[in-house]
């Protein structure tokens, strides 16, 4: 395709869109900008999905049910101390560098130090659960660690947080990707050589270390410098003053989604942690989707809603109905072939785990549906109602793993994780802005005429 406004590329993908669509953006710079840098973050979803897909397979093999669930364990444990090492900066950092670019170097310099010490403390909280759990055994307080580190060098990620701004994440795909393409290959080398468990969380760690490198030299090239980041006691209070409520709210994600899996650890034993862990990434391999859909709904949404209300509710229906067809239709057809599916991927080793994914993955439903009323609550500016919700699913979710664990071990965690998902999502329906949302839902789910989506999916896969 020709160039489009001051001398941008139009993406040759971009020749798939109908013409009166492809016009508009083609005249126009900034959405150009926003479909070129979408398009890489989409890549970049899809590329670590497939190959981080093969090569966790691959290890989960490798290391077996026991070790896997160890490693896992420890992934899940540090992740959930993590949440605060970013100290809910992101969105906020770039909010204000789009805001004030002329106070880049501080924001940078300041997010920098601040995240940097999030990171140490992570790595003490996480030190600190091992020993207060009893049943957390050396090697998995070793492997805790050497996860948790990790933490504290993420904190050269805001130099992503800048392309994010400039509306070039096209740096931050490329650079780290050249890393994760590289370790993974070093990962099945280590497969390959039989190295121990522990190599497996180096890798981990060293990932996102070099990604950080990567990012760092990227920023170079563009004609920055660190050197010129400076902190600010002032910035610094400022950027806490918005940010704490961000790090509740991702503090109770992250205890949400990882709970199960550290629960099952402290209650179990690794073993029961490996053969859900296997369930869950085959469950959760989808959730890439309902995010892609959104990012292209979202824009459309907003100016449905300043133009005209009915067409705008329309709309919202019409992206409920859509994702509950194709999560409904995901999970009928994971049920269904739940049993090959692991044995196919994983092996004799992990076939405990086709009972727990029949179950787990209409977890799917929630979380597709979730994804999307999550941009009603963005466009009405309710996210309050966001921390609300995510917060009752997680008091849930931790209330019945220890209930349900005890007595019917990983299909009760299994259980407790779809009940609590779809109370978190209908919780909706105690705010009085959320009503008319949790009745959209429930029709997306329950009206008749709208399951003709999942007739006309299903007989497509026949």
């Amino acid at each position: 395709m020709k160039d489009g406004v001051q001398g941008i590329k139009t993406p040759r993908w971009m020749k798939i869109l109908p013409e009166g669509v492809r016009a508009k953006i083609v005249a126009r710079q900034d959405l150009q900008r926003i479909f070129f840098n979408t398009g890489w973050l989409v890549f970049d979803k899809i590329f670590r999905m497939g190959v981080g897909l093969v090569v966790g397979v691959w290890i989960a093999r490798y290391l077996g049910p026991g070790q896997f669930g160890s490693l896992n364990y420890a992934i899940s444990l540090s992740a959930i101390f993590g949440s605060i090492a970013g100290l809910g900066l992101e969105n906020i950092v770039v909010r204000e560098i789009v805001k004030n670019p002329l106070q880049k170097e501080t924001l940078l310099g300041t997010s920098f130090v601040l995240r940097l010490a999030g990171g140490f403390v992570t790595v003490v909280l996480c030190l600190l659960a091992t020993y207060a759990i009893s049943s957390t055994d050396p090697v998995t307080r070793l492997l805790v660690f050497i996860i948790a580190v990790g933490y504290v060098f993420q904190a050269l990620d805001v130099v992503d947080l800048w392309f994010q701004s400039k509306v070039q994440s096209k740096y931050s795909v490329i650079s780290k990707n050249i890393v994760f393409f590289s370790l993974s290959a070093v990962r099945v080398l280590g497969i390959l050589l039989e190295a121990p468990l522990l190599v497996f969380a180096i890798l981990a760690t060293m990932e996102i270390i070099f990604g950080g490198i990567s990012l760092l030299f990227a920023y170079r090239i563009t004609g920055n410098s660190v050197r010129n980041w400076n902190y600010s006691g002032t910035t610094a209070r400022n950027l806490l003053r918005d940010s704490w409520p961000l790090v509740l709210s991702g503090l109770a994600i992250v205890i949400y989604m990882k709970v199960d899996q550290v629960l099952l650890g402290s209650l179990m034993d690794m073993n029961a942690v490996g053969i859900y862990s296997a369930a869950v990434r085959m469950a959760e391999v989808w959730y890439f989707i309902p995010g892609t859909i959104t990012v292209s709904v979202f824009p459309s949404l907003i100016e449905a809603r300043k133009n005209d209300y009915a067409k705008y509710l329309r709309w919202l229906q019409k992206l409920y109905d859509g994702m509950a067809g194709v999560s409904i239709f995901i999970a009928l057809l994971v049920t269904f072939f739940s049993g090959s599916i692991i044995g196919w991927f994983y092996g004799t080793d992990y076939l405990e785990a086709s009972p727990v994914l029949t179950v787990y993955v209409w977890s799917g439903v929630a979380t597709f549906l979730g994804v999307a009323s999550s941009q009603y609550l963005m466009v009405e500016n309710l996210l309050k109602y966001s921390m609300y919700r995510t917060t009752i699913g997680m008091l849930l979710n931790v209330a019945l793993n220890l209930l349900l664990i005890p007595t019917y071990g990983i299909q009760g965690s299994a259980v407790a994780t779809l009940a609590s998902y779809f109370a978190s999502v209908f919780s909706l329906s105690l705010f009085s802005g959320g009503r008319g949302q949790s009745v959209m839902m429930i029709k997306a789910l329950f009206v008749p005429r709208y399951w003709y989506t999942i007739k006309v999916l299903w007989k497509a896969a026949e």
